[in-house]
């Protein structure tokens, strides 16, 4: 194994151990322990590790934490969902997803993992999604897949 997949899978235990022993709640929080533990990582390889490892940021009793996968069921889950989102707009092109601060990615990440047959995949900056439609002449089928992934009605 060469020496920077064994870094990676070390990283990526010690995020898995740090997510679940604790309540982080954003990445610079993140960054700053892994440097406790040795660890420095750039925030755009740290953002790369979470979308890899499958942690959002979903709420807690004490605010918003990172957490591995979904907790609780689906549909709570969706429910929160709709909850980060201030607005969708869209032109012929593409589709653009405006969150409260430090949302967009867990959304991003949640859209993504659907899998769906109408989007190409997104981009995530701190509250807002850009969001790429597989075709642009069905850019209403596509918004209306967006607002089921998210449970907006």
């Amino acid at each position: 194994m060469s020496k920077k997949l064994e870094d990676i899978q070390k990283r990526h235990s010690l995020i898995k151990n740090l997510i679940t022993t604790q309540e982080v709640a954003n990445q610079t929080q993140l960054q700053k322990v892994l440097k406790q533990q040795g660890v420095k990582v750039t925030q755009a390889t740290l953002s790369r590790d979470l979308n890899e490892l499958g942690i959002v940021r979903i709420p807690t009793p004490n605010g918003y934490a990172y957490k591995i996968g979904a907790s609780g069921d689906e549909a709570t889950f969706k429910y929160h969902l709709a909850d980060e989102i201030i607005s969708i707009k869209y032109n012929e092109n593409l589709v653009f997803i405006k969150t409260f601060p430090g949302r967009a990615q867990g959304v991003a990440v949640f859209i993504d993992r659907q899998e769906t047959s109408e989007i190409l995949g997104t981009i995530a900056g701190d509250d807002t999604i850009l969001v790429a439609p597989q075709s642009v002449k069905k850019i209403k089928k596509t918004i209306e897949q967006i607002k089921t992934i998210l449970g907006i009605k």
